[in-house]
């Protein structure tokens, strides 16, 4: 199923979509229509028909996606929201083109859209791969009813009826579907829930770091308000003194001396108090950065298990390529017609290729009586549905039935009757 596919949103550096046309239009008009956090918006414009999703991010920002199908029409579109939002949940995994911020909500760092070029075609794909299983739920598209304005607007829930969503989609311009719940996948809501309870942490952690601050910066002050008593108290001492000298009052400043010393002992006590109280504010607060730097292991281990995981995605992907290629090698391509022309001689093949390359094969043309007659020719191979002609070297008798055999390297391909 041919298929073509846009990326589109708001991101840092504005709007972008690549490939960048005239749809940008018509992307733009998907997202004034968007009123939840997930939507997907349907537009059929003549021949063709366009699926596309918007997901809101930060602020105004979005990301979206939009498959073109020209001439054919989805008839179960439930199995949409499921594809689109596993792709959201792979990009968040990658981390790319968007991502988890510290409280668990997704955003988006892409400034650039065209310097994500490799991201973007394996999105392509996925969109394409994805589409291509719905293959059996595709029809053709009816002709436009004139009766229906082109820019006739309908919108729908998630919950509604699907054969009127589905009618929806082909006699008006535009069909929103909206879905208020439910849009994360399982593993999405998982890492969404590690990341903020971490961040809920840390806040708790640094609210109560901040208190301790405060409280022992207080302890401080009045630590120095104690020495300034004892610095006024060596003032008194030398007052004392001196009257002493002065054998004044004699009995007078014993009294006033030993008062003074009780002071200093209660004031020695209260010291001794605030020191212990800083002692054990500065082991909170070792622990509190302790449990701080627990915390951030805890996170980086999850950041490495999300690295872990894109690994096995892309070991899964090279996996799959290469048996890919490996099939390739083997069948280049899938006969799914052949006829022949008696008058021009042309042995016409309709098929569906697999690789981009010049094939070899051997074209074996067998009658009622055994072998008639063998050609060998190049063909040049095209990815998808595809027409080829080959000239055969003998002429055919139109009143016989012959049978045609294509092989690669003596292996057979495919073949037909005529």
């Amino acid at each position: 199923m041919n298929v073509t596919v846009y990326l589109f949103g708001e991101f840092l550096g504005g709007y972008m979509q690549y490939p960048d046309d005239y749809t940008s239009k018509i992307f733009q008009n998907f997202q004034a229509n968007a009123k939840m956090t997930t939507q997907i918006a349907i537009h059929r414009d003549g021949n063709l028909m366009y699926y596309g999703y918007i997901r809101k991010l930060e602020k105004d920002r979005y990301i979206g996606f939009c498959v073109v199908l020209n001439g054919l029409l989805l008839v179960r579109i439930d199995g949409l929201f499921t594809l689109f939002e596993n792709i959201i949940s792979n990009l968040v995994t990658k981390g790319r083109l968007i991502h988890f911020d510290e409280q668990g909500e997704i955003v988006t760092r892409v400034e650039k859209l065209y310097m994500n070029r490799e991201e973007i075609s394996l999105l392509a794909e996925s969109l394409r791969g994805g589409f291509n299983r719905f293959e059996n739920s595709v029809v053709s598209l009816p002709a436009i009813s004139y009766g229906t304005v082109k820019d006739s607007v309908k919108n729908f829930v998630v919950e509604d009826d699907l054969n009127e969503i589905i009618k929806s989609t082909y006699t008006n311009g535009y069909t929103y579907i909206y879905k208020s719940k439910g849009f994360n996948t399982a593993q999405l809501n998982s890492y969404k829930g590690v990341l903020a309870k971490s961040y809920k942490e840390k806040e708790e952690l640094t609210q109560k770091l901040t208190a301790l601050q405060i409280e022992y910066a207080k302890t401080l002050r009045q630590k120095k308000q104690i020495k300034m008593v004892l610095f006024l108290f060596a003032i008194l001492l030398g007052c004392v003194v001196f009257l002493f000298s002065m054998n004044e009052s004699l009995n007078i400043t014993r009294n006033n001396l030993s008062s003074a010393n009780e002071t200093i002992h209660t004031q020695q006590d209260s010291l001794t108090i605030k020191n212990i109280q800083i002692s054990n504010l500065y082991l909170e607060k070792r622990r509190l950065e302790h449990n701080r730097r627990v915390e951030e292991l805890k996170r980086r281990k999850a950041e490495n298990d999300l690295d872990s995981l894109y690994g096995v995605c892309i070991e899964a992907e090279n996996n799959f390529n290469s048996l890919r290629k490996m099939i390739n090698e083997c069948q280049p391509f899938i006969v799914k017609n052949i006829s022949f022309n008696f008058d021009s001689e042309y042995l016409r093949l309709n098929y569906y290729g697999f690789t981009e390359e010049m094939v070899t094969i051997q074209v074996d043309v067998y009658s009622e009586y055994g072998n008639f007659c063998t050609k060998t020719t190049s063909l040049d191979v095209h990815y998808g549905d595809n027409i080829a002609v080959i000239l055969l070297p003998e002429r055919l008798d139109r009143s016989k039935r012959y049978f045609f055999a294509l092989l690669k390297d003596n292996i057979f391909i495919g073949g037909g009757k005529h």
